[in-house]
């Protein structure tokens, strides 16, 4: 990093031109309520939270039952929505791992959370291995699938994956090239990545700017467009094969953004689902929908 005149400069990790430009200053509302920029670089569209916390200590912003992806309180119109929504996700998220994938053989999903999706693929004969860095969460896959869990990709030696999955993750890891690099070498010769993300060129990520839920700063680090993952499967000698919009994300994003705003969850739920259909009507013309799967393939 180099500071000049008070104003921080640092090479954009995607495509190496200087991210200085700051465009939301975000609170973390799940946990500590302490203040983030989000940096963004204006040449591919990369955007970082920053300060970055630090490696060592970022667990601490997990620990809340607020934090959803790790909870299963059936607390709150939102909690009850998302753990309802879960069940029909996985099956999506099968089908679209079954329709890249040539056989049922080697699943490793990054983040496996409290093992859903991995329970689901055991069932469905896959072999399957975990990822998953919080301790209650992993714990609780453990216990899912009777299988140990590894709490880092770079733990996981000696294996190698026909599809390596990455659902609202990859924007949480330190590092974007060296994780990159690690995912790719962990892959057979016909293997697939798949990531989801969010995406902030999307029509909700624009209304609600710095309340927009899924900049969740610090968990998020990084903020993708589309255009800067195509260019980060690139610079890695990968290609983005395919997009697939995630539209019921766009719903669920704006319910949280409307409690981010103080509104009642009554209130936040209708909200929500108006501001959803007005996102993905306006993704059906841009492409630009509130989340975004991309199946990451060999050149």
């Amino acid at each position: 990093m180099k500071i000049e005149n008070n104003m921080e400069f640092f090479a954009c990790p995607v495509c190496g031109s200087v991210i200085r430009e700051t465009v939301f200053q975000c609170i973390d509302h799940s946990v500590t309520g302490e203040v983030f920029d989000i940096v963004q670089c204006k040449p591919c569209g990369y955007a970082q939270t920053f300060p970055l916390p630090n490696e060592s200590e970022i667990d601490k912003y997990y620990e809340t039952d607020y934090y959803v992806s790790h909870s299963e309180t059936h607390n709150g119109i939102v909690n009850k929505l998302y753990l309802l929504i879960r069940w029909f996700n996985v099956r999506a998220k099968l089908n679209i791992v079954k329709r890249i994938a040539c056989s049922r053989n080697n699943l490793l999903d990054v983040g496996c959370g409290t093992g859903f999706f991995l329970a689901y693929c055991k069932k469905h004969g896959w072999n399957i291995t975990g990822v998953e860095r919080n301790t209650i969460a992993r714990k609780k896959t453990e216990e899912r699938i009777n299988a140990s869990v590894y709490t880092s990709i770079y733990a996981v030696t000696g294996k190698k994956f026909d599809v390596i999955t990455l659902w609202h993750v990859f924007e949480h890891l330190f590092n974007i090239n060296k994780s990159f690099e690690q995912l790719k070498s962990m892959l057979t010769p016909h293997g697939f990545m798949i990531f989801a993300l969010p995406n902030k060129c999307s029509m909700d990520a624009g209304i609600y700017g710095s309340n927009w839920a899924a900049f969740d700063v610090p968990r998020h680090l990084s903020h993708f467009s589309p255009v800067s993952v195509r260019l980060l499967a690139e610079k890695h000698g990968m290609v983005v094969k395919k997009i697939i919009p995630m539209k019921i994300d766009a719903y669920y994003v704006s319910m949280l953004s409307e409690q981010i705003r103080g509104k009642k969850e009554v209130l936040s739920l209708l909200r929500g689902i108006y501001m959803g259909l007005r996102s993905n009507i306006s993704a059906k013309r841009t492409g630009d929908y509130s989340s975004l799967i991309y199946i990451i393939g060999q050149k």
